[in-house]
């Protein structure tokens, strides 16, 4: 911070008697001495109407004396009659021209009054009347710095300080005109010199910690600083400063309560609320940083800085209404302000509130056609709302521009693989991986795109790239384990879940999945194993306990089924799976009437579980039951048109309207439901497993 010093080096004294006489060929008469005696009292008393009284009487009686006008002036001065008094100096210089102190000291009132330029010519005047006077010098160089010719000034005030070298106010001025002009070493060394000199001088040691921090000396200006409080520790600013010396030297905990101690002698100051606010987040305390530019606001409604830091802040922090309302005032008092239209855009992304979203991105885009990254969130919002083929114009929009965006890359890359191009998804993955490597999310897409081209061969080799890199990503594990198992490496696979299992072995799932694959393999003892520990793991865990209740049917234990499920649907009633499940243990009982209360149980517990449906319509058939069986089968096609029993149960409704049929053996069925085709009778449901694999 600089600060002007305006010294006014000369004071305006009261001419004494003996100058009063000498001025005048003639001695004035002893009554005209007499009344300048009582003025002259009466000014140092305080008494100024009964010294301009006796000055005047003084003036008048000799007219001529310019000693007698400059006294008059200087009471009137110091009354506050500034025009009167000008006037007064004026006289004694038109009677005496070449007096430099009449300049000098018409020069002051002059300054006084704001007249600088006036000023400066009076006490120009007096250096050329008097340039063997340097002192006369010292008023000059304060006012050409006033006026803000630094060179004058300084050029000035060097001779002053030449010929009086401890002359401190001299000194004093000559720093701050080095420092107005960025000298910033010379002024710290007038600065020193002079402090050696007055070492309690506060207002100098604030100045030359001033001058040291702009010469990156915070070491130094934190110990002027410093002593500078110790002298006077109730100035803020010094506080302030010390706080962003301490700051910038990386002690943010010293510095954040330097500035807390400014603010608690002067809490009105916007801006250091708002320094407290950032040293509140440098220290990751992101809710005092909220309430501390919450401050800044308060204090000044139009710092649209401010506001914009506390909606970023309220945006990372979850408060997106908040954000929002906060960027609605930023943009209230900056309409140009690109950043919040973006992230008000984004948060009303987040909200669903796309329609406005659009509106802030396209606002930023009107003050910065080439704002790639605006055009992209068009394209995101066009995805939200399903528009795919708006939202791939918008992409590319974007990525014209903004062509070093890997995110943008792959939600291209998987918006084109929504829309079968192939080659296009897997440029534009490609390019995402190039400028991100081993990006996982990437690596991923490209593996999803391998599996939907049916090359399972190379999606493994991109899992098994993430999971080389981070061996304990588990999601990519368990993706590679459902990858082996398409490819029916169940070995390969089956050693995945085992790692799977030592990575998270407190995970039921982790052991439900493992079972699954054991039993793919046809060890049931390991598959039942396994289904148990997860069970000792949660005893809620009720897939574990179907696919036990699985098994049993596969064996065609079907009371040891019926057990299992009905263990099941003690812990959930709500189970689907397991109600379906139960229906085909029944079915194997040859219990046709609790099959079906079982499927239908199913279908209460959730109306689209398709295969229910398509096993009740099975069982209707088999009794020829025509008026129940065809409405089953066509709601399982209203509900799962595309479903694994979808052109089973086309054929059947066939059968049904057409002629009359042989019911089909649901039991030879079940044993031969891998093979059906055509000629065989209707396929039976396959049982469903609870977990990774087969899971409805």
């Amino acid at each position: 911070m600089k600060r002007f010093i305006i010294c006014l080096a000369l004071t305006v004294p009261v001419v004494s008697t003996t100058l009063f006489a000498s001025a005048q060929a003639t001695p004035p008469p002893k009554p005209v001495l007499d009344r300048y005696y009582q003025g002259v009292t009466y000014f140092k008393a305080g008494d100024l109407e009964h010294a301009i009284d006796s000055f005047k009487n003084a003036a008048l009686s000799a007219p001529n004396d310019p000693l007698a006008h400059l006294s008059l002036g200087a009471a009137l001065q110091q009354h506050g009659d500034l025009e009167d008094a000008a006037a007064e100096f004026r006289r004694a210089i038109a009677i005496r021209p070449y007096d430099a102190f009449a300049h000098e000291t018409l020069g002051l009132l002059l300054q006084s009054q704001g007249r600088l330029d006036e000023a400066i010519g009076e006490y120009s005047q007096a250096t050329q009347l008097r340039p063997d006077t340097p002192l006369l010098r010292l008023n000059l160089g304060i006012g050409l710095r006033i006026k803000g010719d630094l060179d004058g000034a300084i050029n000035q005030l060097r001779q002053v300080v030449a010929a009086y070298p401890d002359n401190l106010k001299a000194r004093a001025q000559l720093a701050a005109a080095y420092q107005d002009k960025g000298d910033n070493q010379l002024a710290a060394h007038e600065y020193r010199y002079i402090l050696a000199r007055d070492p309690n001088n506060f207002s100098l040691r604030y100045d030359l910690a001033t001058a040291l921090m702009a010469l990156k000396d915070y070491d130094n200006a934190e110990s002027e600083l410093r002593k500078a409080i110790k002298i006077d520790g109730k100035v803020p600013e010094t506080h302030a400063m010390l706080s962003q010396t301490l700051s910038i030297k990386g002690q943010t905990g010293e510095a954040t309560k330097q500035l807390q101690e400014a603010i608690s002698i002067k809490g009105d100051r916007p801006e250091w609320h708002c320094q407290l606010a950032e040293l509140y987040q440098k220290q990751n305390d992101l809710q005092s940083a909220i309430s501390e530019y919450k401050q800044t606001e308060k204090l000044d409604p139009k710092d649209s800085n401010a506001s914009y830091n506390l909606g970023y802040l309220l945006q990372v922090t979850g408060d997106t209404d908040g954000a929002v309302a906060a960027y609605g005032r930023t943009i209230a008092t900056n309409p140009n302000s690109v950043n919040a239209h973006y992230n008000l855009g984004i948060c009303k992304q987040k909200l669903n509130d796309l329609d406005a979203a659009d509106k802030e991105f396209k606002a930023v885009l009107t003050l910065n056609p080439n704002d790639g990254e605006s055009y992209i969130n068009l394209g995101r919002t066009q995805v939200l709302r399903g528009n795919l083929q708006d939202a791939l114009t918008y992409y590319r929009q974007g990525l014209s521009v903004e062509n070093n965006d890997p995110q943008a890359y792959l939600e291209l890359g998987n918006l084109l693989n929504k829309l079968n191009d192939k080659a296009g998804a897997r440029f534009a993955l490609e390019t995402a991986l190039n400028l991100s490597p081993d990006n996982k999310q990437v690596l991923l897409s490209i593996a999803k795109l391998d599996e939907d081209e049916n090359k399972p061969a190379e999606a493994e080799k991109v899992y098994r790239r993430i999971v080389d890199r981070d061996p304990n990503d588990l999601k990519t594990f368990r993706l590679l384990a459902d990858n082996l198992d398409a490819q029916q490496k169940t070995e390969d696979s089956i050693t995945i879940l085992q790692k799977i299992v030592q990575l998270d072995p407190k995970n039921p799932d982790a052991y439900n999945d493992l079972g699954l694959a054991l039993q793919k393999r046809r060890d049931t003892s390991g598959a039942l194993a396994q289904f148990q520990k997860a069970l000792d793991i949660d005893d809620n865990f009720i897939d574990a306990r179907i696919n036990i209740g699985n098994i049993f049917l596969a064996q065609q234990n079907y009371p040891e089924a019926i057990k299992e499920y009905d263990k099941a649907l003690d812990k959930n009633p709500k189970s689907a799976q397991a109600c379906y499940n139960k229906g085909l243990a029944y079915v194997g009982a040859n219990d046709i009437t609790s099959a079906l209360k079982s499927y239908k149980q199913a279908l209460e517990a959730d109306p689209k579980f398709s295969n229910a449906l398509y096993a009740i319509g099975l069982l209707y058939m088999n009794q020829n039951n025509q008026a129940e069986a065809v409405p089953a089968f066509e709601q399982y096609l209203s509900v799962d048109p595309n479903g694994s029993y979808s052109q089973q149960a086309r054929e059947n409704l066939a059968k049904l309207k057409g002629t009359v049929q042989t019911a089909p053996d649901i039991h030879k069925d079940s044993a031969q439901s891998e093979n059906a085709g055509d000629s065989e009778p209707p396929k039976a449901p396959e049982i469903n497993s609870a977990g990774m694999t087969g899971a409805q």
